[in-house]
């Protein structure tokens, strides 16, 4: 029932903390969601920069399939239905809070055993008189459930494993693992103590079983360094980077009605004298600002909501905010992501740092340039960008990669944002790496500038780094961060010889048998 003395600033904003999990009903993972499902993975570690989303999708996945509304009505999923019979898919939630407050390791398992069980046990409401609770117990558990509901699948989830680490618990096993982090001790807590040893065993015993660790994703140029400290178990699990939302997911956030919140939450709405929660140009005003960063979008749809709000509660009438407002707008979202945004930063300088002098010129230019590039960057565009900073962009949830889709540049704010910061901080690398050139000392003493692109540069600094001898393979490692065609490298290579000697009369590049290269008179170019 609808109180009927409810005012426009009395209704829920369904942007909210509190309205999430709650009302909301469209997440922006869908496409997360259908990969999760397609890919069939009975171990799963879902890895993702800070605010990228983690947690938000582990409390979504648990809405049940009796409920009105769970992830399996959204749009994306539907032609999962009948495939994969999505009411069959169950995910809970491991509570890792007891855990929190056991005074000695050895204490951890057999709290974590009870909780595993009792995350079970809640899928088909199956009770269990035993004072305590033992692995069998679970095991007696999932042969029972897979009796009953032979073709259903579970997911017991993990989250939060930061909260485990505490200064007085520790082992020497936890000292000599190079855990550093929370996270990093918390998941050596759960690993020493056996609970992760376990879930292995568990998902080995039962086909219907499988298992979601959500874990923060560390700082770094490239994927080889984020699991130094995993365990074997750890090991066999299937890595997927939680990124920011597709542009489809994205637009669908944005256009959802009002019925969307539910049916309490659409009939207060429309009895308020509201119709769409935003204009088609509200929409496509928060995308060109906030991009598809589903912290920036939440913080902009929780604004913009309000403000229009402000404005129904004073004029009456449910209305789109007047452009003028907007600035206004920017500036209170700003306020209000202040922190996220210098975390953000402060992440990106961990990962540059750990990806040399090179990643950080690289990303410099890439800045730079945010404001000359299109909105979508061409697949030749993003192959170009250094391997290392394709990398950071998708690990921090700046850019999504998908493959045979679409590179859409971050929104406006962000934009902006990491152009002052890399002005700030770097001012000098940022005028310098504005346009990539190599001085060329010619036989007459005189001194020419070559202005080089981006990828005619790395691929000179590598062979000024290996003047000698450098194999196909490391131009190939170090300028595009994998193989590629060996057509496409000697194309690249004679285009950049040509420009060489065409500019200075010299052959600099030599092509030796075996796939070999060398720079003759590497003493008369300098990099500017």
């Amino acid at each position: 029932m609808v109180d009927q003395s409810m005012t426009w600033l009395g209704l829920l904003n369904p942007f909210s903390s509190s309205a999430e999990g709650r009302i909301r009903r469209i997440s922006g993972r869908g496409t997360d969601i259908k990969k999760m499902i397609v890919a069939q993975q009975s171990a799963i570690i879902l890895t993702g920069a800070p605010r990228i989303g983690k947690t938000s999708l582990i409390r979504y996945l648990q809405g049940r399939p009796e409920n009105i509304w769970s992830w399996r009505h959204e749009e994306e999923l539907t032609s999962l239905q009948d495939l994969f019979s999505l009411d069959t898919y169950h995910f809970v939630q491991i509570d890792l809070t007891p855990l929190e407050v056991c005074k000695h390791v050895q204490d951890m398992l057999p709290a974590f055993v009870t909780e595993c069980f009792n995350s079970l046990s809640e899928i088909h409401h199956i009770s269990n008189d035993a004072t305590s609770i033992e692995v069998q117990d679970i095991r007696d558990l999932l042969r029972t459930m897979n009796l009953l509901y032979p073709n259903d699948r579970y997911f017991v989830m993990l989250d939060s494993i930061e909260k485990l680490d505490r200064p007085d618990i520790t082992f020497p096993e936890l000292e000599s693992s190079g855990a550093r982090s929370p996270q990093e001790r918390g998941i050596a807590l759960l690993n020493h103590c056996g609970a992760i040893r376990i879930l292995v065993d568990l998902i080995d015993e039962f086909a219907c079983l499988n298992v979601i660790l959500s874990i923060e994703s560390l700082p770094l140029a490239n994927i080889e360094g984020q699991f130094e400290n995993i365990s074997a178990d750890l090991a066999r699990f299937y890595t997927m980077p939680l990124q920011c939302f597709t542009r489809k997911d994205a637009m669908a956030f944005l256009a959802q009605d009002a019925d969307s919140f539910g049916p309490a939450w659409a009939k207060a709405f429309r009895r308020l004298g509201g119709e769409e929660v935003f204009s088609l140009q509200e929409q496509q005003w928060i995308l060109q600002q906030a991009g598809s960063h589903p912290y920036l979008l939440q913080q902009f749809c929780y604004q913009l909501f309000y403000l229009k709000q402000l404005y129904a509660d004073m004029y009456g009438q449910w209305k789109e905010v007047p452009p003028e407002s907007r600035a206004h707008l920017v500036e209170q979202v700003n306020a209000g992501v202040a922190t996220f945004l210098i975390g953000l930063w402060k992440r990106l300088t961990e990962a540059l740092a750990s990806g040399g002098q090179d990643a950080k010129d690289a990303f410099a230019h890439f800045v730079l340039t945010l404001k000359q590039r299109e909105e979508v960057l061409s697949a030749h565009e993003w192959q170009a960008l250094h391997y290392k900073i394709r990398y950071i962009l998708v690990n921090e949830g700046i850019v999504r990669y998908d493959p045979f889709q679409p590179i859409y540049l971050p929104g406006s704010l962000l934009c902006h944002f990491l152009r002052q910061q890399q002005f700030r901080e770097y001012p000098t690398q940022l005028g310098r790496t504005a346009s990539f050139s190599v001085s060329i000392s010619l036989e007459n003493r005189s001194v020419k500038q070559l202005s080089l692109t981006e990828l005619e540069y790395r691929l000179l600094k590598v062979l000024m780094e290996h003047p000698l001898r450098c194999s196909s393979e490391v131009l190939m490692k170090e300028v595009w961060g994998k193989m590629i065609e060996r057509s496409t490298l000697s194309q690249r290579l004679y285009h950049l010889r040509k420009k060489l000697r065409k500019h200075s009369g010299v052959d600099f590049i030599a092509n030796h048998y075996g796939g070999h290269y060398s720079l003759r008179f590497p003493d008369r170019l300098r990099f500017e």
